[in-house]
């Protein structure tokens, strides 16, 4: 399981840079409240979105089941035209371009254009090592990677260990790993009883060993 941001390159920040004020133009400014479904795949718009506020998820339908590619968070991009759903895990606000206009800043700006094919390459990384994830490890593998890699981009160190601000609940956890609720908060508490992690409160957890929960993931 890849983090869950796609990647360190915020084209958020870019946008706003005064040399870029042309191609901010393009875009137009959206809202949508939690758990509302963004562009439903059946609508068939072609859009480039960037996210401005709040987190989105991205996800692929297979019978009655879900499998979450990945989470954006401002600053990252993402275009509707593909078969994947995006819907708001908070109320979101986000900046909306026809693919034609995109192309157009991609032209006019090259540097922009690398930053892009940083952030979806990125996302193409995450979905690989979801389906590798899915096939050849279980929940609790699982779920350990996507807390190490949450660790590695944003844990914070305290006394008692390695504090993750997840913002999310069991059941978005659940999204993420591709399992039950029931099946994920069965191992978080076997995690927890095992002295690995702490109990998950208001979506904050902490690694208490580290050692032990890079060893669930070999």
């Amino acid at each position: 399981m890849s983090r869950m941001h796609l990647s360190d390159t915020n084209l958020l920040e870019i946008l706003n840079l005064p040399e870029y004020e042309q191609a901010l133009s393009y875009f137009s400014e959206r809202k949508a409240k939690k758990k509302e479904i963004v562009f439903p795949t059946d609508q068939g718009e072609d859009k480039v979105i960037v996210v401005k506020k709040g987190r989105m998820r991205v996800y692929l339908t297979l019978a009655d089941k879900e499998f979450t590619l990945s989470i954006l968070e401002p600053g990252d991009v993402f275009s509707t035209h593909t078969r994947a759903y995006t819907q708001c895990m908070e109320d979101c606000v986000f900046l909306v371009a026809s693919t034609e206009n995109f192309r157009r800043i991609l032209m006019q700006y090259p540097t922009f254009a690398f930053n892009v094919i940083h952030v979806l390459g990125d996302l193409l990384h995450n979905s690989i090592s979801i389906i590798n994830g899915l096939v050849f490890k279980d929940v609790t593998a699982r779920l350990a990677e996507l807390l190490l890699n949450t660790a590695n981009r944003r844990g914070i160190a305290t006394q008692t260990g390695l504090k993750l601000e997840l913002g999310m609940t069991v059941e978005q956890i659940a999204m993420m790993v591709g399992a039950a609720r029931q099946t994920v908060s069965a191992a978080l508490a076997d995690l927890a009883e095992a002295g690995i992690i702490s109990k998950i409160e208001q979506g904050n957890v902490t690694i208490l060993n580290l050692e032990k929960l890079h060893k669930l993931v070999l």
